[in-house]
């Protein structure tokens, strides 16, 4: 790991029937400085390459993570890797990922309960955490990621994890704000 901060992955729920506000809920993580936006793993009825090439169109820089679907060609992961200027990673089982042909796409390599990318410097290790309860608890977790040589923290969404996202200096959580309102 280099001395570079702690990167912060918002897992994202499943989205509902209504993708208007998960949509719009993603991209204010983006606008907020998130540096990925990961896909609920769990399974959807929706298909998760064409959730992702709906998200490269709302987003700007985040990096959009998305579990390995059993059907993806490599024509279909250049499409949307095309559509997400570069920003495209899918994540999963590390054998499965190994068979994968898709320059320039990035991968995340499943570990224990979290992920592994692999760069061309060297691996980057992204771990779960829960929901941050304040912005201490987030400094705390922050500071204890890197002390543990954490590159990355995939964190669940939630309004106050957007507020610390968007106002890392403020120093009270606000109740007023709704995630979908951007």
């Amino acid at each position: 790991m280099s001395n570079a901060p702690v990167r912060v992955g918002v897992l994202l729920p499943r989205p509902p029937e209504d993708l208007g506000e998960w949509l719009a809920d993603a991209a204010a993580f983006d606008a907020a400085g998130a540096d990925a936006l990961w896909l609920d793993p769990s399974g959807d009825d929706l298909d998760p390459l064409a959730v992702v090439a709906a998200l490269s169109t709302l987003t700007f820089r985040a990096l959009l993570v998305t579990p390995l679907p059993a059907y993806a060609s490599g024509r279909t992961l250049a499409t949307v890797g095309r559509l997400s200027r570069g920003r495209l990673a899918l994540c999963g089982d590390r054998d499965r990922l190994a068979k994968l042909e898709a320059p320039g796409v990035t991968i995340f390599a499943r570990f224990g309960d979290g992920y592994a990318r692999s760069t061309a410097r060297e691996p980057e290790r992204w771990e779960r955490t829960g929901s941050p309860d304040g912005r201490a608890a987030w400094r705390a977790a922050v500071a204890q990621a890197a002390e543990h040589r954490i590159d990355g923290l995939l964190v669940p969404s939630g309004p106050r994890l957007l507020d610390i996202l968007r106002n890392p200096g403020d120093l009270d959580y606000r109740n007023d704000l709704q995630l979908a309102n951007g």
